[in-house]
């Protein structure tokens, strides 16, 4: 195969490939999880079935790639914090971050049907961001997956409040609000 033809090949993947996610987006803003099917979404993309399992095994390898993407950005961000940081710190990359994704990404964090996709994502994220800097250390292991998880689901809980309330207050002040929160809750681990 010369170049022209693997080209030409690669293209046809990545068209293929932006159809199928694109067409997922679409469905998770218009429906739960449960009613996303591998033949619904081929049948909306205009593609076979078999082209589908080309590029992914199954749904939730379909969920698991644009988690990644997600998280890849979350994580681009986060990179430009330089450890020791602070909640308040995280909470804003968060709330920023996460403001100006698009509707599906919403959808997928506050949507009851897809909380199990977001709860991998945002454990993945936690954890990224403790290899980079854990302020909770010293504390047993145990005592630290505590702490990752009132965050962790707090910061989640916040979110999803803010974005049932018209995302009002408005996005500094919720910032503001909830940084003080996961700090000023966490702060007697911390010191």
């Amino acid at each position: 195969m010369n170049f022209r033809e693997e080209h030409h090949m690669d293209l046809r993947v990545f068209k293929t490939r932006e159809a199928i996610k694109n067409t997922f987006k679409e469905m998770i803003c218009e429906m739960p999880a449960e009613k996303i099917t591998v033949k619904g979404l081929t049948d909306r993309a205009k593609i076979h079935r078999k082209t589908f399992y080309l590029h992914y095994t199954t749904i939730e390898a379909l969920y698991q790639d644009m988690l990644l993407e997600i998280s890849d950005g979350y994580f681009s961000e986060m990179e430009k914090l330089t450890p020791p940081f602070t909640h308040k710190d995280v909470n804003r990359i968060f709330f920023t971050y996460f403001s100006e994704q698009d509707k599906y990404v919403e959808r997928l964090i506050c949507e009851p049907s897809y909380r199990f996709f977001c709860n991998k994502l945002f454990t993945t994220a936690l954890q990224h961001n403790r290899e980079r800097y854990n302020p909770y250390a010293s504390l047993n292991l145990q005592e630290q997956n505590i702490i990752n998880t009132f965050l962790t689901i707090s910061s989640l809980e916040l979110y999803r409040q803010w974005v049932a309330n018209g995302k009002n207050p408005p996005l500094e002040q919720i910032i503001a609000l909830t940084g003080k929160l996961l700090d000023e809750g966490i702060s007697s681990f911390t010191s």
